[in-house]
């Protein structure tokens, strides 16, 4: 791949350079830390990682087989295994239980797996640059490398003793990175980051957790090296299928959140008048609709095929509009999207499928140009998405989940109940994730572990239980992530978030009804008004 650094400003700085111009610098010291959290699809992304494993589909002579989920017997971790019971009963997202197993498991089945042992690696990124913008973020924020790996430990300490993994225990291995974590942002320092991606092989990793130092450029090196990965980024399930059956996502892919939008669009929004613009001319006009994305790709593809979507409930939309994340145009580039949208008469801006700092911009070039319409996006944690311009984010709905109070938060009650101690990572829920996906895996895909078990593994979870964290989990055949389900929040400034405090927080719309990315699953009630802002669900 060609580094996208050569010849101009590096994205990074650019996009500090550009929120300098629009917004308070209070504001930018905190939007340095959202620009840290974002990584371009790169459409470079195009070699496909050789897949070798043995596709067998039984079990090799001498391995003995897992036990049927829901046998009645004792688990490894002492609960009481019958049908329907979960592995652990404080977990809304585990496997159906299985009681102890004891045999031969294969032994050394793939790279990183013993008949003892399954290592994880986590990358720690430490870069001059980085280092300055961590220094003037409070820690409180996002928290730290230590942190993250504190908090990867104590979950695996406790999945260890609850969850079935036929004779072995997972065992993480923490090493430094070589690479410049912020050059990589950028789609550079690519030399380093296969170089980080060989240390975790020779570390002997089946996985690697890295997944709050992930970027597009690590996670492919890992496939390359045939190392499980997690990555925040989603993106299509084409992308995905390049470096099956090593890479998953901490997001839906984007076929599902083009499935969630045109559904919110196609039977409430597009059926129901402008009701929560910014402008009052707006409200009660019937809507009008806009797309901006990115213009790499991958993005390109997702658009394409959101626009489909959107059509086959019958809705145009006026106009499309791509960003490319160029350090010497896209301050004109974002003008210029605002320019087109106001003289479209767009009073509803979709923006599903940006990162998690482009919206500053737009919003902050939406208030110089007096245009205030309606914003239908992807919510992201609640302290980040206070850096988005407040009058203009009060009007956004967006497709994602109301956080959890700690006393409600699995992943906070597990933290607890691994026995440690101290503060916990802000950014817990993102660390939490990957770490079950991984043990749910791993147990669902039996004895014999290879990335290839563990793919099947993984599709084959059942749909968790009512109430979680991250809504509902539903992976089947072809899964690259576990979604089943989506939901609406929308964003008040004044709202007390339950992971940080006051300042504002995404809030649940429909009394927090969640619905099924399956076509054949539960619908959005057809030309109802959506339940956000604090007004009633549809009846």
């Amino acid at each position: 791949m060609q580094s996208q650094r050569s010849g101009r400003p590096g994205i990074i700085g650019m996009v500090v350079e550009t929120i300098r111009r629009y917004l308070p610098l209070a504001v930018l010291v905190a939007a340095a830390v959202v620009a840290l959290s974002f990584v371009p699809s790169l459409g470079s992304r195009v070699g496909k990682a050789p897949v070798t494993l043995s596709d067998a589909t039984g079990l090799p002579p001498g391995v003995g087989p897992a036990p049927n989920p829901g046998t009645p017997g004792l688990t490894v971790g002492g609960v009481s295994c019958g049908p329907g019971v979960r592995q652990v009963p404080w977990s809304k997202y585990a496997p159906i239980c299985v009681p102890a197993w004891h045999g031969n498991n294969g032994g050394a089945t793939a790279p990183g797996v013993t008949g003892t042992t399954i290592t994880v690696t986590y990358r720690e990124v430490a870069s001059a640059e980085l280092a300055t913008l961590y220094s003037i973020v409070p820690k409180s924020v996002v928290g730290t490398d230590q942190g993250a790996i504190k908090a990867i430990q104590a979950y695996i300490s406790l999945f260890n003793r609850t969850f079935e993994l036929y004779g072995r225990h997972v065992v993480l291995k923490p090493f430094a990175s070589q690479s410049d974590f912020v050059a990589e942002l950028d789609g550079g320092d690519q030399a380093q980051a296969q170089a980080d991606a060989e240390t975790a092989k020779a570390d002997h990793a089946f996985a690697d957790l890295s997944v709050i130092d992930a970027t597009p450029v690590y996670d492919q090196a890992l496939a390359e090296q045939h190392i499980i990965s997690f990555t925040p980024f989603g993106g299509p399930d084409s992308e995905f299928a390049q470096f099956s059956p090593y890479e998953y996502s901490t997001i839906p892919v984007c076929q599902k959140t083009n499935l969630g939008t045109a559904e919110v669009i196609g039977r409430s929004l597009a059926r129901t008048p402008v009701s929560f613009s910014g402008d009052p001319s707006m409200n009660g006009k019937h809507r009008v609709f806009g797309i901006v994305y990115d213009s790499d790709p991958t993005d390109q593809e997702c658009n394409n095929a959101l626009e489909k979507d959107l059509a086959s409930y019958g809705v145009k939309v006026a106009t499309t509009a791509a960003v490319s994340l160029n350090g010497s145009t896209l301050q004109e580039q974002i003008a210029n999207v605002v320019a087109q949208f106001k003289a479209a008469h767009v009073t509803t801006v979709i923006a599903t499928g940006l990162d998690w700092f482009t919206p500053i911009l737009l919003t902050a070039a939406a208030n110089q140009q007096g245009y205030y319409p309606e914003w239908f996006t992807t919510d992201f944690i609640d302290g980040f998405s206070r850096l988005v311009q407040q009058n203009q984010w009060s009007h956004a709905i967006a497709l994602g989940m109301q956080a959890q109070a700690e006393d409600q938060s699995e992943a906070y009650k597990a933290y607890r109940m691994s026995g440690a101690t101290g503060p916990l990572i802000p950014t817990y829920p993102f660390v939490y994730q990957p770490v079950l996906m991984l043990f749910d895996a791993i147990q669902q895909a039996g004895p014999y572990l290879t990335p290839r078990t563990f793919q099947q593994g993984f599709r084959s979870l059942p749909p968790s239980l009512p109430g979680g964290m991250y809504g509902q989990w539903a992976p089947g055949p072809g899964s690259y992530d576990p979604f089943g389900s989506f939901s609406v929040v929308w964003w008040s400034p004044k709202a007390v978030s339950a992971v940080d405090g006051p300042g504002g927080a995404w809030l649940s719309c429909n009394g927090g009804a969640q619905y099924s990315y399956s076509p054949g699953g539960a619908k959005l009630p057809y030309g109802k008004p959506l339940g956000c802002f604090g007004r009633s669900g549809p009846g």
